[in-house]
């Protein structure tokens, strides 16, 4: 890896737009600041109508959600701050100190969990990644690894990633540059996609890179997969990775594939999914501390618009149910309290649309927030 100069544009800090007058910004911090104390709004409400029993076993533990105009950051019982804005991506830092979230036009935008005001950085990216403490890190294309630490946002120079071209490829097939599936503190996930020469299907390699050193590891081709992967996530000890992977078909639909890394011993392996159908797909991947959980989204052939969703998490080596036939997400919050995601809505194609984010705890249930696409948790 050599350390070059180019580094992503840094946008003014604390500010979303130039030129905002000081009594705007004044009107905004009071907004942005949840001063009103329950979770309300546009598309919140408050938790206010639950016992202080319920309350009590939801505890006080903070968890960010995003809808299609905002960003929220709240506990069980009241916003601790909220964004206008339509977000990508969301979560918290290693340490929990900070939430960042990610717009569609690669901005990102960071901010204390104790408040204070945000702090923007142009990435130009399509993923962020926790790495450790307050750190976090994305791709810039074609190959650089870039870090900053949400306390003052400031990227690091890029590390240059040059990756050798895959063994035993097709004659005359075409190599997509390389793709960040999973960073962690040690070790960067990179896919490289292999097009032969006129066909509808395209063959993974995967790459194992150590950020301190830059040596590569090739895992080789992935079997089971034809289509470009997508992500990757790393267990919290880094020992373990789980990546998603589509198996399209040449019928009506195809099927969703999971594998597991393990990094000590460079080992690929695939993992059965709990409730195979014959078109599925992986809405959602994610370690629950030692839990690798995943959302399924299923269907058969004859009746394409009959999305089955499930929400699975596996210890060891079995998977075990969360929720109902209608939730998206979840998440616990204590051992007797817990947020789920409940669709409320079909959406055109195969996506699993969004719904209400629910608060369960000492067998009451509570509505918070409408139009809700994700949910994240502080790291454990």
């Amino acid at each position: 890896m050599t350390p070059t100069q180019a580094r992503p544009r840094t946008v003014a800090e604390g500010c979303y737009t130039r030129g905002v007058t000081a009594l705007v910004l004044i009107l905004w911090v009071l907004i942005a600041s949840g001063c009103a104390g329950g979770i309300s709004g546009a598309t919140t409400r408050s938790a206010s109508s639950m016992s202080a029993r319920a309350l009590s076993a939801a505890g006080n533990r903070p968890f960010v959600f995003r809808t299609r105009t905002e960003l929220v950051l709240a506990t069980p019982a009241r916003v601790i701050t909220r964004f206008a804005g339509t977000y990508a991506d969301a979560g918290f830092a290693q340490d929990n100190s900070h939430i960042y979230a990610l717009d569609g036009s690669g901005v990102l935008t960071a901010a204390r969990v104790d408040g204070g005001m945000p702090r923007r950085v142009d990435c130009r990216c399509d993923r962020i990644f926790p790495l450790h403490d307050s750190v976090v890190g994305w791709w810039q294309g074609p190959d650089g690894f870039v870090q900053a630490d949400l306390r003052d946002t400031n990227p690091t120079v890029p590390l240059r990633i040059s990756l050798p071209p895959p063994e035993q490829i097709e004659p005359g097939a075409v190599v997509s540059g390389p793709r960040l599936l999973a960073a962690g503190n040690r070790t960067l996930i990179l896919d490289q996609v292999e097009s032969p020469p006129g066909a509808s299907w395209s063959v993974n390699h995967l790459s194992l890179v150590d950020v301190g050193t830059g040596a590569v590891r090739k895992l080789g081709p992935v079997d089971g997969v034809n289509t470009a992967m997508d992500r990757a996530v790393l267990r919290p000890d880094g020992q373990i990775a789980a990546v998603y992977g589509y198996a399209r078909d040449t019928i009506a639909c195809g099927a969703a594939h999971l594998l597991q890394i393990d990094l000590m011993r460079q080992r690929l392996e695939s993992l059965d999914l709990p409730a195979p159908f014959t078109c599925s797909f992986l809405a959602d991947l994610r370690w629950d501390d030692a839990a690798l959980t995943v959302t399924d989204v299923a269907w058969e052939p004859s009746a394409p618009d009959r999305l089955i969703t499930a929400v699975w998490d596996r210890s060891a080596t079995q998977w075990k149910r969360r929720g109902g036939d209608d939730t998206l997400r979840y998440g616990a919050l204590a051992p007797s309290a817990a947020l789920e995601i409940r669709r409320t809505e079909h959406t055109r194609g195969h996506e699993p649309g969004t719904g209400d984010l629910t608060l369960t705890a000492a067998d009451e249930m509570q509505v918070l927030a409408h139009d809700v696409l994700d949910l994240r948790l502080p790291h454990v």
